[in-house]
């Protein structure tokens, strides 16, 4: 008996997820942007940096980092 009362209470529940393209496009734009600033922030594992340091000297990288 308790199994149908919540079938009816679940029906009783308006379907309130009808959102706009705008308000999608501004979630997920915003959910985006923390991951990108996370990524962004985040510190570089050390070959990386060692590689990034060799571009910036004007090295080139070696043959097996590319």
């Amino acid at each position: 008996m308790q199994e149908s009362n919540r079938h009816q209470w679940a029906n009783r529940i308006p379907n309130s997820l009808n959102f706009s393209q705008e308000q999608v496009t501004f979630i997920l734009g915003h959910s985006l942007r923390s991951v990108y600033d996370d990524v962004v922030t985040a510190d570089l594992p050390d070959r990386l940096k060692a590689l990034v340091e060799q571009l910036e000297n004007g090295h080139p990288p070696p043959l097996g980092a590319r």
